[in-house]
């Protein structure tokens, strides 16, 4: 499977989760399964398999990188639902939407 492959695999997820969490509140969100947490760690793994893949392919390496700051983002909003602070999700939301619109 090649890197990009993965990547958008990984984008796929986010989009898919976000699609599905559009007006959903702390309680709902702490529903969800499989939860947050286990999408970020989930996605962590993908991350670590993208960055040892890329080698020094510099259009791969971004894409990891990309992959990165979602999952990194995914482990804050995971963060936020255990803390339930509902008025960090917006600002969590737009940040990955913004990291999908990326290639």
């Amino acid at each position: 499977m090649k890197v990009d492959e993965i990547y958008y695999r990984i984008i796929n997820a986010v989009n898919f989760f976000l699609g599905g969490v559009g007006s959903i509140t702390i309680d709902e969100l702490k529903e969800v399964n499989p939860s947050v947490e286990r999408i970020a760690k989930d996605m962590r793994t993908l991350s670590n398999i993208l960055k040892d893949l890329a080698g020094s392919s510099y259009e791969d390496q971004n894409l990891a990188i990309n992959a990165l700051q979602c999952c990194l983002i995914m482990e804050e909003l995971a963060i936020a639902v255990s803390e339930e602070r509902e008025g960090d999700f917006d600002e969590l939301f737009r940040k990955l939407e913004l990291h999908t619109k990326v290639p």
